[in-house]
């Protein structure tokens, strides 16, 4: 469409000239594409979620059971929150543990589909009780047991390199397995569910 429009400008003009026929195609080109790539770029599905969701079809939701779905923000929220927090916070653990309780009180349904997906609270149990640290470097687990107090109390001497380093991979641990849980729940899909 741009190189017809050239070539017409051109022929009024008078003039034909290779190279200009060359800038004026790119630049109208780059101009019609510029103009209708935001809408020809995302296929139909993904335009389909991003109305449902607003503007993150991330959040598209609605497939979900509603308990399921106020699961998978929260999920969200606390993994942002995880990654924002100072490692060295005691409130983690409280958010943490909160979360896997709101996970345990779900209707025998919900649990089925979360079972379904494949996914669990084990993991984030097993970081939250060192168990998955303890494979851990090669000098082994580090075994403070005044680490606890001193992230509870928020104060007393400061942390040593080695400390501070296990608490970022714990906090690196909880954001992939929160990641790893919400995205499973967003790839599900009812037809692929016995259930539905």
């Amino acid at each position: 469409m741009s190189t017809i429009a050239v070539v017409v400008t051109a022929l009024i003009r008078g003039v034909f000239d290779p190279l200009e026929l060359v800038f004026f195609a790119s630049t109208l080109g780059t101009i019609a594409f510029a103009s209708f790539s935001g809408v020809l770029a995302r296929p139909l599905p993904m335009m389909e979620r991003q109305a449902l969701a607003g503007a993150d079809a991330a959040l598209a939701l609605d497939h979900l059971p509603p308990r399921v779905a106020e699961l998978a923000r929260e999920t969200r929220a606390l993994r942002l929150a995880v990654e924002a927090a100072d490692p060295a916070d005691a409130a983690i653990d409280a958010w943490v543990w909160s979360w896997i309780r709101s996970v345990r009180e779900l209707g025998p349904e919900e649990r089925e589909l979360i079972a379904h997906v494949g996914i669990s609270t084990h993991d984030v149990e097993a970081v939250l009780l060192g168990e998955a640290l303890d494979a851990g470097p090669a000098d082994g687990p580090v075994d403070n047991p005044a680490l606890p107090a001193r992230r509870a109390a928020g104060r007393g001497p400061r942390l040593a390199p080695v400390e501070l380093a296990v608490l970022v991979r714990r906090v690196e641990l909880l954001a992939e397995h929160f990641e790893a849980f919400e995205v499973a729940l967003l790839r599900y899909r009812p037809g692929t569910y016995r259930g539905s």
